[in-house]
């Protein structure tokens, strides 16, 4: 199936069903992740708003470092916040 959107559908469905059993960092790691596959959606859509792929970016760089580096995962949704105030 190539189809962005329902594919983000079904990943933020089966998260949400997940979740009560998982740890609660797990709620971080994964709307983190669905925030990425919306800016990736976003980015292929329209590659030349450079802002939402800055944030995507931002995210991608260290989305994967919420249990292992903890601060550098704080460190990221902040920053990841500042440059989401830039697409409004």
């Amino acid at each position: 199936m190539n189809n962005p959107e329902f594919e983000l559908l079904v990943y933020l469905i089966t998260s949400a069903r997940a979740l009560p059993e998982e740890p609660a960092s797990y709620g971080s790691i994964r709307l983190t992740e669905a925030a990425s596959r919306l800016c990736r959606i976003i980015c292929n859509n329209d590659p030349d708003n450079k802002t939402y792929c800055e944030l995507l970016n931002c995210i991608e760089a260290d989305k994967g470092k919420a249990l292992t580096e903890p601060e550098r995962f704080s460190a990221m949704l902040e920053k990841a916040s500042e440059i989401l105030v830039d697409c409004l």
